[in-house]
């Protein structure tokens, strides 16, 4: 397959746009979006790097998996994408290249924005980080949706939904739940002074999906099932929440608030 290098490859010009129709700005508009694959490319080669072990040995990536990571991949210049998608581009690494698992996983990000991908990475690793503290979680097993589903996820919103710009939280926690990449999930305020100060938090159940995808995403999808054992660390640029439990009660313990008063779902 020939990389891609011209402008006419990366816009589809001719049939698709139409030189005649844009004159001189396909040009620009091509070296533009050029630059962004290129600039892309770089970041999820680097994040590929990072996450593979021994560069240096044998192996090469599946070119499925290749061909769409950098397809997908490339023209965004958001961390959390890069993220992800490399470590899907390391985890296709093999000796003969012919593992190309990958595709499925790439093609759920393909669909997701990066402000998805991020709120997923949050609830993922929060999660793995208050299961691999618990003794009573070790024998968790991840792929048992039903005793899964049973686990639930409480963080504070304040310090989190401002990564996300003003972005509709909602939507975005409902495409990951329309994805299969998490289960039952609710928003809601609890009163810490009566009628005067309130905490929004978020309520959210994990699927085997989300955790394979998390997984994946680090290049450690072997460990999948080792969800509530094996710490798998944590990305740059994305701010996790301050603290984080499994039930409001310890939440509020965490926060060192009192509860006053039964919480007050959303509207």
């Amino acid at each position: 397959m020939e990389p891609i290098t011209t402008t006419t490859a990366i816009v589809g010009a001719g049939a698709w746009f139409g030189n005649k129709l844009l004159g001189p700005t396909i040009e620009i508009i091509g070296n533009d979006l050029k630059q962004l694959y290129e600039n892309g490319k770089d970041k999820i080669v680097a994040n590929a790097i990072k996450k593979t072990k021994d560069v240096e040995s044998k192996g090469q990536t599946n070119l499925r998996v290749t061909r769409d990571v950098f397809w997908n991949g490339s023209f965004t210049d958001e961390s959390i994408c890069a993220e992800y998608v490399g470590g899907i581009l390391a985890a296709s690494r093999s000796v003969d290249g012919k593992d190309d698992s990958g595709v499925f996983y790439v093609d759920i990000i393909k669909s997701m924005s990066s402000s998805q991908l991020k709120m997923h990475y949050i609830i993922y690793r929060t999660l793995n980080k208050e299961l691999i503290a618990n003794e009573e979680k070790k024998a968790l097993n991840p792929g048992q949706e039903p005793d899964l589903g049973r686990e639930e996820l409480f963080f504070p919103l304040l310090g989190t939904i401002e990564q996300f710009k003003n972005e509709d939280l909602g939507a975005i926690l409902h495409g990951l739940n329309a994805k299969n990449l998490i289960g039952n999930f609710q928003t809601d305020n609890h009163e810490v002074e009566v009628g005067k100060t309130t905490m929004p938090y978020l309520k959210v159940s994990p699927k085997s999906l989300g955790i394979q995808l998390f997984a994946i995403a680090n290049n450690m999808f072997n460990d999948w099932r080792n969800f509530s054992k094996v710490d798998f660390g944590d990305f740059d640029d994305v701010i996790l929440p301050g603290y984080y439990a499994q039930s409001l009660d310890k939440l509020l313990e965490k926060a060192g608030l009192k509860k006053t008063v039964e919480s007050i779902p959303n509207q």
